[in-house]
């Protein structure tokens, strides 16, 4: 199965925050986050997660590291807000969360496969279901089998939000 990430907008359900790609450069975010963030688009939510504006990123130091904050994660239930980073000059997307050990972690290798991972869940199921064969279980190895081809160590890390999400539908939570 194919996926065209431009596919995605096609899921936001709020405005795209506006970027300028030499200021996000400017601001330390790696050529390939900045081109996705201006080329595609990131919206301003997307499902639990947030995404600021120029005027919202800020750059934080955390373990001794330099990251940009480019947003956070605030599921519901849940009484603090999880930071959104890219390090410095890289291309890793990042989140905190302290059910994980380190709390500071890797959520995807880029934004692009942040939003990768999305629509091939969106559209995995989509699939599954026009077919006739969408079971959660089945649902859930299909997901893993995706993720790990793309990006592998989200899945390798039992406590990652992408591995709790598959793990979910596994169980049929």
């Amino acid at each position: 199965m194919d996926f065209d990430i431009r596919e995605i907008r096609d899921y936001y359900d709020t405005e795209v925050q506006n970027y300028d790609y030499n200021e996000l450069i400017s601001l330390g975010i790696s050529h390939d986050n900045a081109d996705f963030m201006v080329s595609i688009g990131v919206p301003e939510e997307y499902n639990d997660f947030v995404f600021y504006g120029t005027d919202t990123i800020q750059k934080t130091l955390m373990e001794g590291v330099q990251f940009i904050t480019i947003g956070h994660y605030a599921c519901f239930g849940i009484h603090n807000s999880y930071g959104l980073y890219v390090k410095e000059g890289s291309d890793g997307l990042f989140t905190t969360s302290s059910l994980h050990e380190p709390q500071l972690y890797m959520l995807n290798k880029n934004v692009r496969t942040f939003f990768l991972f999305h629509l091939i869940k969106n559209e995995v199921a989509m699939k599954m279901r026009l077919q006739g064969e969408y079971t959660s279980y089945q649902y859930a190895c299909e997901l893993r089998r995706l993720f790990e081809q793309i990006d592998p160590a989200p899945m390798k890390d039992a406590e990652s939000y992408w591995s709790h999400l598959v793990e979910d539908y596994e169980t049929g939570l």
